[in-house]
């Protein structure tokens, strides 16, 4: 997990007591926090670009900027940091102000819900027609009276691109914007663009200067348009927020504009977030908010107007009830906890008696809590995971390997004992690979992916032997011969089973080099069976895989019955030049079952 630096000192300050290393250590660690440890940082203001750098005590620095790689650098002073695993489903606990939050009521200085005063701030965002299918959902607020330094104005980027992380998903579904209010006039608009239909001095500007530049010149040379232009790609319209005068605030969720910076010297902010997940919009906005409320802030709402003249408020702060049953949550934590409210104070939330149940009030910055178990897990933090004793389960029972895994083993062990390498390749693949480069038919039913990320992994497997050849192919370039197997699950739809799909384990090994060829397989596979305990057959097959007259169907004999168990062969020229190999492959495939591998260890 990336790791965040917390300030010792702001953390001390916002938490109204100043807490001895390992007092605050332990209080992070019991909250889920990873700690690993204090270190010294020091901080370089870049005098083009305003960026603060930060840098480690023993870390190597090449004296540029961070952000436009400019060496008019000058040192900003330092501070002692706690560093910190940031825990993703926590974004609250991303800065200083948020942890302090968490640390006043998990130490008892602070409890019960943090309440947020949010007064309107009189100003206004218009949401244009346009912006539907690419970003249509915007949500800002206002924060006045805010003192910045260098090391808090580094914590607010710092928290920001660890919200574009958690909650952001890369800026997918959320990206932030904060820029200076006295730089900008109200009210604005939010809409869509062409472009090259405007020109504005993007932030840290253009590597030829501080030159306009259209959203089309940005995403080409600027380095954050370079590194997110993935999500405007192909759109006819960028969106693009500008003010009452036609002034750009940003391109999100690329890059804000130079004109409205935020400096050491700003004192008023506006912030807002875009995106088209419009929970995850809801939730950032809330993290930021309540952070900036608890920096000092006076945090003031933006009424949002849609495209249909509908009107918002945002920030919305006021806490969501969930009820909870307190007897349950005992049962589920294992032990009884003598005070569930109390316990709920100090973890932030508020409460109250409802019905033999408990009313818990859950803040807006917990974007984490999705059903009474999140606040379940909360209560067993709160009341301390050392103050669970320890006992022993109360059915005793003794682990031993499934029948499958034991021959898996056994399997495994014996081919890496005749030579060949073991590989583990994808379960998930695609109806080219499983079928078409070994000249099958697609066929209607398969175990397909829904929402695929690839056209590479579209559907599980039904077969290893794509997987071998596509290793071969990779290591075309390696010295011959090579020997390789895999053991591994392949799946095929069965509306008998629960889950729809019927599993099976089975090992596949294949050899290529100039003289491989059908007996070689045929003894690797003769070997494997004998020594998981049965005594194979061979009949001639027919597949459009292989060389016609070297291919035989693998059969296993329980009791008068013989079942069929795999097949081994000759690869087919053709098949051969579909994934890209000169030399001869020859293959075995032997399913596993324990039903059909009958005097075996199962």
């Amino acid at each position: 997990m990336p790791l965040v630096n917390i300030s010792t000192r702001t953390l001390n300050r916002l938490v109204g007591r100043d807490l001895p290393r390992d007092e605050l250590v332990a209080a992070l660690e019991q909250l889920g926090n990873d700690v690993e440890g204090h270190a010294t940082v020091t901080f370089y203001r870049c005098g083009r670009c305003g960026h603060v750098t930060e840098v480690l005590e023993h870390e190597d620095f090449n004296g540029a900027c961070a952000a436009c790689a400019d060496r008019a650098i000058e040192p900003a002073g330092g501070a002692e940091v706690v560093r910190i695993s940031l825990l993703p489903v926590r974004p609250d606990l991303f800065d200083a102000a948020g942890l302090a939050r968490a640390l006043r009521g998990f130490l008892g200085i602070e409890t019960g819900l943090a309440r947020f005063d949010v007064p309107d701030s009189g100003l206004c965002v218009r949401v244009q027609p346009g912006l539907e299918a690419i970003r249509p959902h915007l949500v800002a607020c206002v924060a006045r009276g805010l003192t910045l330094d260098d090391e808090t104005l580094k914590m607010l980027m710092r928290m920001q691109e660890n919200l574009h992380w958690a909650l952001g998903r890369d800026r997918r579904r959320a990206s932030i914007g904060v820029y200076d209010l006295d730089a900008v006039t109200p009210d604005f608009d939010y809409g869509p663009v062409r472009p090259d239909g405007v020109r504005f001095v993007p932030l840290a500007g253009m590597p030829e200067g501080m030159e306009p530049a259209t959203p089309a010149e940005i995403l080409e040379r600027h380095s954050k348009g370079v590194a997110y232009r993935h999500l405007l790609a192909g759109l006819p319209a960028f969106p693009l927020l500008s003010d009452a005068k036609g002034r750009v605030l940003s391109l999100p969720p690329v890059i804000n504009s130079e004109e409205t910076r935020v400096t050491a010297r700003t004192r008023n902010l506006f912030v807002d977030v875009t995106g088209p997940d419009r929970h995850a919009v809801v939730c950032t906005l809330a993290v930021i908010a309540t952070s900036l409320a608890d920096l000092g802030a006076e945090v003031a709402s933006v009424t949002i107007v849609a495209p249909d003249g509908a009107e918002e408020k945002t920030p919305d702060l006021a806490p969501r009830p969930v009820t909870m049953d307190p007897a349950a949550a005992e049962k589920l934590i294992g032990v009884p906890v003598p005070d569930v409210t109390g316990v709920l104070g100090r973890m932030r939330y508020g409460s109250a008696p409802a019905n033999g149940r408990l009313r818990v009030e859950v803040p807006a910055y917990r974007a984490d809590i999705m059903h009474e178990r999140d606040i379940v897990e909360d209560v067993a933090i709160g009341h301390g995971f050392g103050n669970i004793p320890r006992r022993l389960v109360p059915t005793m029972t003794v682990g031993s390997p499934r029948p499958i895994e034991e021959l898996s083993t056994t399997a495994r062990r014996v081919m890496t004992g005749l030579g060949f390498l073991e590989t583990m390749t994808l379960a998930l693949t695609s109806e080219r690979e499983q079928f078409e480069l070994l000249g099958l038919p697609v066929p209607e039913h398969r175990v397909r992916l829904e929402n695929p990320i690839s056209v590479e992994q579209t559907m599980a497997r039904e077969q290893l032997l794509s997987g071998l050849l596509g290793t071969f192919r990779v290591n075309t370039t390696r010295e011959m011969p090579q020997s390789i197997f895999e053991a591994g699950d392949v799946f095929a739809l069965d509306e008998t089973r629960e889950t729809g799909v019927r599993t099976s384990r089975r090992v596949a090994a294949g050899l290529t080099g100039p003289e491989a060829g059908f007996s070689d397989a045929r003894r690797a596979a003769e070997t494997l069976a004998r020594e998981l305990g049965v005594e194979p057959e061979f009949t001639a097959d027919d597949h459009p895989a292989f060389i016609p007259g070297r291919c035989a169907r693998i059969l296993i004999r329980r009791g008068d019955e013989a079942v069929a168990a795999g097949r081994l062969g000759e690869i087919h020229p053709q098949v051969l030049e579909h994934f890209g190999l000169a030399q001869p492959v020859a293959v075995f495939e032997l399913d596993l079952s324990p039903a059909l591998c009958a005097g075996s260890q199962s």
